[in-house]
């Protein structure tokens, strides 16, 4: 084909023509004659086609050609005109294809722009299923499902070209649709027709969904966040179709993307999470520290116990409550009742030595038990709406050590003071003489009120609550004029009083209702304080208590007057009584098991015990029956066939009651 630039070869070609030479001479490929109106239209056409090809336009391609194959229809032969529409259909397919790689790049440039920026990852997210869906035009819809970790469920997290409102609540279990296969294989997957595809396990609510939106061909692209598959990306269309390798390719470059936008976004989550922690971390020790400054200030300064509290809820924000040893609130910012649930906790940190924490209905408690190694002081305990963190709990554990510093330290002066009181309260329970001047002087310096008529308490009390209820007397008396502690083994107080009954059932309540210390108080008849008759009334005192507990007495409050009937027993000096009582009623009994190593006090007292009834007798013994019997008879023999007849039984009865008070001395609780 001859172009503009050798005309004189066109010119040779046009005088070949006039001379008659062949037409097949005269039409060769390489070389043919334009008239120059011919020329000039092929010029304009192929300027169009140019432009059209350009602009990649296929309508404008398709004129162009047609105006340039009927202008060279007459000088040209089919093959050449065949050939001059491929060559232009292919430059126009080609600008197509470079346009749209360059439009993909862009969109991907951008997209990884806005990576690097690290944004909302859902934003980013969005930006990717409508940069896909711009890039590929032939898809109606793009969407992007997401894997919920630990939940074995995938959710449509983005999408663009959808008609289905329900489309963004679809979840879809693993293993089931297009992402079972896909997660299974790693592999991108296509489908012409979803809904009747048999390459994948259908889920019916998956199904509908598309069914309803129209979409029937289905494109698939794994995302892959640190070797695991994280979700898919999804392209589909409204009309059954097969999916190129372009667009395969494309959309799995985009699915890279959302992986990485996916990892990105979990990084940058991570590491504001740990700046946000770091920044949590150094708050919380800012707080401790100043915590436990303010703290040992206060044990430097010898404060009080209770002063402990202001800065302790200025670090740990709640209801806080500060109990001692004895489990009475001292102080409280808030409500200062207690739950049993809070007492069980409590004990529950003893055990374990540190704080406990529980969920409420409330929020949560938090409680530390403020205990050194052999002793137990106290509790702090918060009611907060939130769990504490590892720091905050660390922070009330030594909040917990610096109160029971300051609990061993106000002991320490207490201790002191309790034992000059305690050896003025030895002084009183021992002397039968009018105290010393030097003695009254003593009791008045300390508060001890002795000008008015005093009564004398013994409290019997489990032996591991003694030491609590010890101190809680020697407090209590304190607060009430007297004196209180321990004499002897036994807890003691004397306080001023002229009604023993109202006495004794105030100290009853104080130990029983408010410090659950069961306790079997007995107080005696009113005395005068500095006369020596308050060792006499505490004997009285000593001994009802401990006939009652042998009678398994409840804990209760009573006084030596209302159990004048047993005077014999605990009034000072009648010992002798009670003793020619006891031998004149068991003295040949226990002649005889003493003569003949046998148990004929032990088998009447069980005899009694259970009502006369031999069988039950001999199961108390662990021996048989007619040794019972044996017994019996010997008993008879002994004291006389009359001895189960009244009033020699009441007197027996009576007697084996007393007999373990013959000496006066009490017997105690041992458990």
């Amino acid at each position: 084909m001859c172009t503009p630039s050798c005309p004189d070869r066109c010119e040779v070609l046009t005088r070949k023509r006039g001379r008659g030479m062949p037409e097949s001479a005269i039409e060769s490929p390489q070389h043919f004659a334009l008239v120059p109106p011919v020329a000039e239209g092929l010029g304009s056409t192929a300027q169009r086609l140019l432009e059209a090809v350009g602009e990649s336009d296929l309508e404008a391609v398709d004129r162009a050609v047609m105006e340039l194959i009927e202008l060279l229809r007459p000088t040209s032969s089919d093959e050449v005109l065949a050939g001059i529409r491929n060559a232009a259909l292919r430059a126009h397919e080609a600008t197509s294809y470079h346009r749209r790689r360059v439009g993909e790049l862009t969109a991907l440039h951008q997209i990884a722009v806005d990576l690097a920026s690290v944004r909302n990852p859902d934003e980013t997210l969005q930006a990717i299923v409508r940069a896909a869906q711009a890039v590929i035009p032939s898809a109606d819809a793009t969407y992007l499902l997401l894997s919920e970790p630990g939940t074995g469920w995938n959710y449509v997290k983005a999408s663009v070209g959808l008609h289905n409102p329900d489309f963004m609540h679809v979840r879809v279990r693993d293993g089931y649709g297009m992402v079972g296969r896909i997660y299974e294989t790693r592999a991108p997957l296509w489908t012409r027709n979803y809904t009747e595809s048999s390459s994948f396990d259908h889920d019916s609510v998956v199904d509908r969904t598309l069914a309803e939106d129209g979409l029937r061909s289905v494109l698939g692209i794994p995302m892959i966040v640190r070797g695991v598959p994280q979700g898919v990306l999804y392209a589909a269309n409204r009309v059954e179709r097969s999916f190129t390798a372009d667009e395969v390719s494309v959309l799995q470059q985009f699915a890279d993307l959302a992986s990485i936008a996916i990892e990105n976004a979990e990084s940058f989550a991570g590491l504001q999470r740990t700046a946000h922690d770091i920044g949590e971390d150094m708050t919380a020790l800012e707080r401790a520290a100043q915590l436990h400054a303010d703290l040992t200030k206060l044990v430097v300064e010898g404060a009080q116990i209770t002063d402990v509290l202001a800065p302790i809820s200025a670090v740990l924000p709640g209801h806080l409550k500060l109990l001692d040893a004895s489990d009475r609130v001292l102080a409280a910012n808030g409500e200062s009742t207690m739950s049993e649930e809070a007492f069980a906790q409590i004990r529950q940190s003893q055990r374990a030595g540190g704080a406990v924490s529980q969920p409420t209905p409330d929020g949560f408690r938090h409680v530390v038990a403020v205990a050194t190694r052999n002793a137990y002081h106290g509790a702090l305990v918060i009611e907060s709406d939130q769990p504490l963190s590892d720091l905050d709990r660390r922070t009330l554990e030594r909040a917990g050590h610096v109160v029971a510093l300051l609990t061993l330290q106000q002991q320490a002066l207490v201790e002191a003071e309790n034992q000059v009181r305690g050896e003025f309260l030895h002084e009183l329970l021992e002397t039968r003489h009018e105290l010393s001047d030097a003695s009254r002087l003593r009791a008045h310096s300390r508060g001890i009120d002795l000008a008015r008529r005093v009564v004398a308490i013994a409290i019997s009390v489990p032996t591991q609550r003694q030491l609590g209820a010890r101190r809680a007397m020697a407090d209590f008396a304190r607060l009430h004029k007297g004196v209180g502690g321990e004499h002897n083994g036994i807890v003691a107080v004397v306080l001023p009083s002229d009604d023993p009954h109202e006495t004794a059932t105030s100290v009853h309540a104080r130990l029983t209702r408010e410090l659950r210390i069961p306790a079997l108080v007995c107080a005696s008849r009113p005395v005068d304080g500095t006369t020596g008759a308050v060792s006499d009334a505490f004997v009285e005192a000593r001994r009802c208590a401990a006939l009652l507990r042998g009678l398994g007495t409840e804990p209760k409050a009573v006084t030596t007057h209302e159990l004048a009937l047993f005077s014999v027993l605990f009034t000072p000096g009648r010992e002798h009584e009670l003793t020619s009582f006891l031998d004149h009623a068991l003295g040949r009994l226990e002649a005889y098991d003493r003569d003949h190593n046998t148990q004929l006090i032990d088998t009447i007292s069980a005899y009694f015990d259970h009502n006369l009834n031999v069988a039950k007798t001999a199961r108390s013994l662990f021996v048989h029956a007619n040794t019972v019997v044996k017994r019996l008879e010997r008993v008879a023999d002994v004291l006389g066939d009359d001895w189960q007849a009244e009033p020699s039984a009441t007197r027996l009865r009576v007697a084996l009651l007393l007999r373990n008070y013959a000496d006066g001395s009490p017997i105690w609780d041992a458990d």
